[in-house]
């Protein structure tokens, strides 16, 4: 009985290691351009990236606390556009997905 216990409690992890995306990487550079759907991103090589953001993607930036508490006090999306603005230095965290690259995390410095 606690064989087989194990043995589901190791597939489970398996199955839940093997459904992630994909493996999560970093890039830093500069914002090239910013939607409230994407960030492009700029590299020192000129490298460029393109990430896609969802509402699972988390944003790291000054004033960024009391910037959430401001639109959610005018209704309005808490969209990445209203955390970043172009010419600003950028380390996204992000995955890759059926040839999509997925921000996880973006941090403004």
């Amino acid at each position: 009985m606690v064989r087989r216990l194990a043995f589901v409690a190791v597939a489970v992890l398996l199955v839940a290691t093997f459904s992630f995306a994909g493996e999560v990487e970093e890039a830093e550079g500069t914002v090239k351009a910013v939607t409230s759907a994407d960030v492009t991103v700029t590299g020192a090589d000129g490298a460029e990236w393109v990430f896609a953001a969802n509402d699972d993607t988390l944003v790291k930036a000054k004033g960024a606390s009391h910037k959430m508490k401001e639109l959610d006090e005018a209704g309005e999306a808490k969209t990445i556009d209203k955390f970043m603005k172009v010419d600003q230095k950028v380390t996204v965290k992000y995955w890759k997905e059926e040839g999509k690259a997925w921000a996880k995390e973006i941090r403004v410095h």
